[in-house]
């Protein structure tokens, strides 16, 4: 059979509405299509269940979680903020407002604390797959309705669209729950617009309008709408009239307006320069992208977190496959607008494919990956269907040659659902941490210097140090002009307490970015640590004026001027950070010793006991006065605040205990 080859009647020609259901839709029970849903929905829970029990990776979790304030206080506020602001060179305020609700949630619920932050993890990943169950269930009702109640084309659409190993990246990584939130509203349109045709009636236009809205602050991928809904006009069979065209004009025109917005925003830095690459090298990666899509999800080999862009050989050629994708591209093209003559389905499948992925083949390069899985995620719902529908016609269309290879089509569809389910179910494991993902990534793509580097930065943070240098050299030897990693270096040779080493890699990191307040703070810290003070004063001082009123850098800065005998300036420093927290004890503390050693004994005392009133337990404190109270001939005081800095644990000479107490008789 095809599905809708010739329009079959003036009523379909003009309004688009379907058919009439076939008798047996209607003596159906309702179990007869939730039972088959329910089974993709516990099979595809099974696949997901071991993510709930990961944490979250270095790659974009803490910009969009762990380190976003905004998203760590859910409030008024906050929400305000996301809808006036981009987060991660995007505008998404709706994800962004689900991350803050899982964080709630998860602190109230006592799951999660700064303190344990990136082993609680599974509340978010929760969230993410419960999404996919949701958009599985959408993907079954649309191909249901899409191909006229043909049970077995949804069936196999939504399982291969639930189980298929491309679509991990958009489900297991924390990070990408903008994927799996927009898809949910995009597919919710898509089945109301199914619903608009069928029913003709133009209150749901703007039920669809409003959905479609909610799926461009989820994501701005989801601007394709419109072209979708084209699309599903064609496979429907409604007439290109004026009225379908000017039915689409607001979709349209939202559109451009989030496309623009996006591109304005990513512009400052997620685009790369127009003169990095030619425009002939932008068209083969936008065609391999297309093709490379189609062959993963037929063949879901080398799957990978990161795909980088290939080496140009010696000459500054690219690799054969590049110079072929045009041509494919072109073929691929040409042969489903061929179908067309025969039935419809092959090019809706086409065009929903295309138009899912053509913002994002790197027609203008957004980061640094020439292709991602998760951009796979709607697009393969049109490969999906055709391969759906073929099947379903092997079954029921008795006169056509695929009846005759039905068991063939359906050994091969079992088989290809085993086969990327198992795939899947190793994709899932990559997602375990941070190692886990690089190492997968590295295993892959050698070449992909920033799995070195973010790899590295994940030993780093486990005090790993061998290893975290070992992939922070390989990513050097890649890419020179990095400062973060020179930075990231130091930190490391400062935890090996090798100075000149971090000293140098610091340096390095300043001569390629020499307006970051972070590494010479960094650096500061290190000079003070090898008593080369002055230098480390001037790190200091330059820290500050890149970035006024870190309260870190007063603190060390302050301190080194102790250490170096400067107390006057010390006191000053010390001044400056009680009047930005008077409830630290350490801060009078530090000011009386510099009090103390500039023999100004009353204030010392004054900010001794000052520290003693925010913490009694304060033994050096109490150690301190009694030093003064000695020098004043004050024996009694000495000795009693002697014995109370040893009751607070603090270390007391005896004979220095001995001496106070008979002087003090």
């Amino acid at each position: 059979m095809k599905q809708n080859t010739k329009v079959p009647n003036k009523k379909a020609q003009g309004t688009g509405s379907f058919p009439a259901k076939k008798k047996a839709d209607k003596t159906q029970p309702v179990w007869y299509f939730i039972i088959p849903l329910a089974g993709i929905l516990i099979i595809t829970w099974l696949l997901y269940s071991p993510a709930i029990r990961y944490g979250f990776t270095n790659w974009d979790d803490p910009t969009y979680v762990l380190e976003n304030p905004h998203v760590k206080k859910l409030s008024g506020e906050n929400i305000k903020y996301f809808f006036s602001n981009p987060s991660a060179s995007n505008y998404h305020p709706l994800t962004m407002i689900s991350l803050g609700i899982d964080y709630y949630y998860a602190s109230e619920s006592n799951t999660l604390s700064d303190k344990h932050i990136e082993s609680r993890a599974a509340r978010f990943h929760v969230t993410n797959i419960i999404l996919h169950l949701f958009n599985i269930a959408l993907v079954f009702i649309f191909v249901f309705l899409l191909a006229r109640r043909r049970l077995l084309v949804a069936i196999i659409t939504s399982l291969l669209f639930a189980i298929h190993p491309m679509h991990v990246e958009s489900v297991a990584w924390i990070a990408e729950r903008k994927d799996v939130l927009y898809t949910f509203f995009f597919m919710a349109g898509l089945i109301m617009y199914l619903k608009y045709i069928e029913k003709g009636a133009l209150k749901y236009l703007p039920v669809i309008f409003v959905i479609y809205i909610c799926s461009l602050l989820s994501k701005p991928s989801a601007v394709v709408f419109p072209l979708i809904l084209v699309a599903i006009d064609y496979i429907q069979g409604r007439k290109f009239s004026m009225r379908l065209w000017l039915e689409k004009v607001p979709f349209f025109i939202l559109s451009v307006v989030f496309g623009l917005i996006t591109v304005f925003i990513q512009s400052k830095d997620a685009i790369a320069d127009i003169k990095v690459f030619s425009m002939i090298q932008r068209l083969m990666f936008a065609t391999y992208g297309f093709v490379m899509y189609l062959i993963k999800l037929i063949v879901p080999w080398d799957l990978a977190a990161f795909y980088p862009y290939p080496q140009l050989s010696q000459s500054g050629g690219l690799p054969m496959i590049f110079y072929l994708s045009p041509v494919i591209a072109i073929i691929l093209g040409g042969l489903a607008f061929y179908s067309a003559r025969f039935t419809r389905v092959v090019l809706f499948g086409f065009l929903f494919y295309l138009f899912s992925l053509v913002l994002v083949l790197q027609f203008v390069s957004v980061g640094s990956a020439i292709m991602a899985d998760r951009y796979s995620y709607v697009s393969s719902i049109g490969l999906f269907y055709i391969i759906a529908w073929y099947v379903d016609q092997g079954f029921t269309g008795k006169a056509n040659v695929l009846y005759k290879a039905r068991w063939i089509l359906a050994s091969a569809l079992i088989l290809f659902a085993v086969v990327i389910g198992i795939v899947a179910n190793d994709q899932i494991k990559v997602w375990k941490n941070s190692e886990t993902l690089w190492t997968d990534v590295i295993s892959k793509y050698p070449q992909a210097e920033i799995s070195y580097k973010n790899r590295g930065n994940f030993y780093g943070s486990q005090n790993i140090t061998d290893k975290a240098l070992e992939d922070y050299n390989i990513y050097i030897r890649l890419k020179t002009d990095d400062p973060r990693a020179f930075s990231n270096m130091g930190n490391i040779y400062g935890l090996r307490n090798e100075t000149e080493k971090a000293l140098d890699a610091y340096s390095k990191s300043i001569a390629l970015d020499s307006v970051n307040p972070e590494t010479y703070f960094n650096r500061a810290i290190t000079y003070a640590k090898a008593k080369q003070f002055d230098f480390a004063l001037r790190d200091y001082e330059t820290a500050l004026l890149l970035k006024p009123g870190v309260i870190g850098v007063y603190l060390n800065k302050a301190y080194t001027l102790l250490e170096m005998g400067r107390y006057e300036d010390a006191v000053n420093d010390y001044t400056n950070l009680i009047d930005k927290n008077p409830e630290n004890d350490d801060y009078f503390l530090k000011r009386g010793t510099c009090y103390y050693m500039l023999r100004r004994n009353r204030e010392a005392l004054d900010d001794y006991s000052r520290c003693l009133k925010l913490n009694p337990s304060n033994g050096n404190a109490y150690y301190n006065s009694s030093v003064i109270f000695k020098a004043q001939q004050d024996f009694a005081k000495a000795y009693q605040y002697a014995l109370k800095a040893k009751s607070a644990n603090y270390a007391v000479d005896e004979s220095y205990l001995e001496g106070l107490k008979n002087k003090s008789k």
